[in-house]
């Protein structure tokens, strides 16, 4: 369900410390009177030295419509971190999941908006929480959504629920802490 990639070209950017832009070289400033060239070169070779090496990072984004992936891949392009990022067509419950014992998996799944659609979807936010529960193991779940009634049909209880409006829909963030083995043996 990665969309147009937004949250996993903005995890890269966040985990590498690179400030949007750094690959756009025209801006509407540059051409105002009292633009100072140098000032903004030093600047800008200021967050380029802010970039940090994350040695590893990958990011998996998967969604069902070639499409999506499609887009996704010329969005990380075009924000330069399409090398962190692996991209695969796929249902989300054949995501691979890397073997460790951290990591996050972030859904933001259909609200449901449209008439007729909600039944299919209670389905499908089962399916999610089935999803995290078996095979999402010592990571932390995000699911975004705007349908808190559907949000129940997800079948675990969220450690957090962050409030966020989309325009007026009033919507959650849910965090879902994914233990392997017992919440005890995660602490130490």
């Amino acid at each position: 369900m990665c969309g147009s990639a937004t949250v996993a070209i903005e995890a890269v950017l966040l985990a590498t410390n690179r400030k949007p832009g750094l690959l756009r070289f025209n801006y509407a400033f540059m051409h105002l009177n009292g633009y100072q060239e140098a000032m903004y070169n030093i600047e800008f070779k200021k967050l380029e030295q802010q970039v940090i090496e994350v040695p590893g990072l990958k990011v998996i984004a998967t969604d069902i419509s070639e499409d999506a992936i499609n887009i996704s891949k010329i969005n990380a392009g075009i924000a330069g971190v399409e090398e962190f990022i692996e991209f695969t067509v796929c249902d989300f419950e054949e995501t691979t999941i890397p073997e460790t014992e951290n990591g996050v998996v972030y859904f933001n799944p259909e609200y449901g908006d449209r008439l007729g659609v909600e039944a299919e979807l209670e389905i499908t936010y089962g399916r999610i929480g089935d999803f995290l529960k078996k095979k999402c193991k010592g990571y932390f779940g995000y699911i975004f959504t705007g349908n808190l009634e559907l949000a129940k049909k997800i079948g675990l209880k969220p450690n957090r629920r962050i409030e966020f409006y989309t325009s007026k829909i009033d919507c959650r963030l849910l965090e879902y802490e994914l233990y392997s083995g017992s919440r005890e043996k995660r602490k130490s």
